[in-house]
C-alpha cells in the first residue's frame, strides 16, 4: 500500500498543476449556471425551481467529465509511454487500478466541490446536504471511472476505436438521461432507454439527497441500488480485466 500511496502523491502533484484547467471549470459552471441557466429557467414554466434542477443537472455532467478524463488518462499514459515506467515499480496491478480510481475520486471532489458549495448556498440548504450530495457524486465517479478503465483493453488493440467508442458512449449516456429534463418530460422513445441508463438514478438519487420536490423523480431506494450495483460491478470488472492488460502491455 505505501508504493500506491507514493504514486497517488507523485500523480496528484503532477494533475493539480494544471490549475488553470481546474479554474476554466469553475469557469464554466459559473457561466452555465447564473446566465444561462437563468434564461433556460424562465423557459420552462411547467416545473418548479428548473434553476436549481438546471443545477443539478450541471454537477452531473461536470463529475461525468472529470470521471471520463481519469479513465482516458490511464489509456494515454500507456500511449506515452509511462504505463511501462509505472509497471517496473514494485507495485500490483490491482493497487494500480486503484490508484487511478483515487485520483480520479481526489480530482472530481477538488473540482465539483467548490461549484456543489455555491449551489447549496445559493439555494440556503442545510449542511448535511453537502455531505449527502458528495456521497452520490462520488459513488457515481466510480462507476463512470470503471467502466472508462475496464474499456482499456480496446485501446490497446486500436486507440481510435476506443475514443470513438467513449465519445459515442458519452453523447448517449448524457442524452438519454433525466440530467437536463425529467423523465415524465421526455418523449416516449426517450424515456425508455434512460430508464436503462445509470445516470438518470444518479441524477434522481442526487435531486433527492437535495430534497428536490419534483413528483417526477425515481424511487430513492432504487437509485441507491443502481448506482451502488454500477460501482460494485465496474470495480469487480476493473480489478479482473486490467492486471490481465496490463500484463499484455509489459510483455509486449
Amino acid at each position: 500500500m505505501r508504493e500506491l500511496f507514493s504514486l497517488l502523491r507523485f500523480d496528484m502533484k503532477e494533475n493539480f498543476d494544471s490549475i488553470p484547467w481546474t479554474v476554466y471549470f469553475w469557469l464554466f459552471f459559473a457561466f452555465q449556471y447564473f446566465i444561462y441557466g437563468q434564461l433556460v429557467s424562465r423557459l420552462v414554466v411547467s416545473l418548479n425551481d428548473y434553476y436549481l434542477y438546471y443545477g443539478t443537472g450541471l454537477l452531473i455532467i461536470m463529475t461525468f467529465n472529470v470521471a471520463t478524463w481519469a479513465g482516458r488518462r490511464f489509456v494515454e499514459s500507456a500511449h506515452e509511454g509511462r504505463l511501462r515506467y509505472i509497471l517496473s515499480l514494485p507495485i500490483r496491478r490491482g493497487e494500480l487500478f486503484l490508484e487511478q480510481l483515487l485520483l480520479g475520486l481526489v480530482s472530481n471532489l477538488v473540482r465539483i466541490g467548490p461549484p456543489l458549495v455555491l449551489i447549496l448556498v445559493v439555494n440556503g440548504m442545510p449542511w448535511w446536504v453537502l455531505l449527502s450530495s458528495i456521497a452520490v457524486l462520488l459513488a457515481m465517479s466510480v462507476g463512470i471511472m470503471g467502466i472508462m478503465i475496464s474499456l482499456s483493453f480496446i485501446a490497446f488493440k486500436s486507440f481510435d476505436i476506443y475514443s470513438a467508442i467513449i465519445a459515442g458512449l458519452s453523447a448517449l449516456l448524457i442524452r438519454f438521461s433525466t440530467i437536463l429534463y425529467p423523465l415524465t418530460f421526455m418523449p416516449r422513445a426517450y424515456a425508455g432507454p434512460s430508464l436503462a441508463n445509470p445516470l438518470t438514478y444518479g441524477a434522481d438519487l442526487l435531486r433527492s439527497a437535495m430534497s428536490i420536490d419534483v413528483g417526477s423523480l425515481l424511487n430513492p431506494g432504487v437509485s441507491t441500488f443502481v448506482v451502488v450495483a454500477v460501482g460494485v460491478c465496474t470495480l469487480t470488472l476493473g480489478m479482473v480485466l486490467v492486471p490481465r492488460t496490463l500484463e499484455g502491455v509489459k510483455s509486449s
